[in-house]
């Protein structure tokens, strides 16, 4: 139950409400209130802290963590791989509400972002700390930090995100995202991740090895090779097997669909 909204001016005083008991931070509200709260809870607004910019101009990239995904897709100079991981949520209304700090706060299990983010190797900037962390390191000890800002060093490196799900609206399944610095004449700086949608998104470190340093194979040659490196869980939506050879064609798509 909310009992208290709180709208702090400062970063500072948003992080002295969030020791409050039951304190949580609120930005679009998308999840907070999807959810019941048997215990009481206060909510600590960030609308007033100035995080919604979104500085982008082909050589950098900085997502304030109140920016919708609305935002992102109408902003010019957000790399169109975002745009169409922020667009894969299907209905307007959620994307004027669902921020990408609320998003990767969360660690959504289906995001789309999320895998993308991890391809692109952004960064997240943190209260409280000097230097943005790396992405990866932000999802394995980041819980509960209030988040600032999205940050990706290179929006220009070509990248791709697919996903499968069995409805426009319905939950994800399985989530591919892929980035390069390059794609010809030979692959360099390859990332491919893929999320089954039940945890952390997966980084293929040993594709992406096997990838390195030569033309990039036809899709049909991709589509063979086994993705060792993740297990998938059967669910309500889709067989292991299915999954198994699914990851495959997305990762093949997700790689060309990338290639300039």
């Amino acid at each position: 139950m909310v009992t208290e909204i709180l709208r702090p001016a400062t970063v500072q005083e948003a992080l002295k409400a969030k020791g409050l008991p039951g304190a949580m931070f609120l930005g679009g509200g998308t999840w907070l209130n999807a959810r019941r709260h048997p215990e009481p809870v206060t909510l600590v607004s960030l609308e007033r802290l100035g995080l919604s910019s979104i500085q982008a101009d082909g050589r950098r990239c900085v997502l304030g963590a109140t920016a919708t995904f609305q935002q992102i897709m109408d902003h010019p100079g957000v790399p169109s791989s975002l745009k169409s991981a922020a667009g894969l949520t299907a209905s307007r209304t959620l994307r004027n509400m669902m921020t990408i700090g609320g998003e990767v706060a969360l660690h959504a299990a289906d995001s789309a972002l999320i895998p993308l983010l991890m391809a692109m190797e952004a960064e997240v900037g943190l209260a409280g700390k000097k230097k943005p962390v790396p992405f990866r390191d932000f999802l394995s000890g980041g819980a509960g930090a209030l988040v600032l800002s999205v940050n990706i060093p290179e929006p220009g490196r070509p990248s791709a995100v697919l996903a499968v799900s069995r409805t426009s609206h319905g939950p994800r399944s399985l989530v591919v995202a892929a980035s390069a610095s390059a794609f010809r004449p030979a692959v360099k700086g390859l990332r491919i991740v893929v999320s089954d949608c039940r945890g952390t998104p997966v980084r293929l470190s040993k594709l992406e090895f096997s990838l390195e340093d030569q033309a990039l194979p036809p899709r049909s040659a991709i589509e063979q090779i086994p993705l060792r490196e993740i297990s998938f869980a059967a669910d309500i939506h889709a067989s292991l097997a299915y999954k198994a050879y699914l990851a495959r064609v997305l990762v093949a798509d997700a790689l060309h669909g990338a290639r300039p």
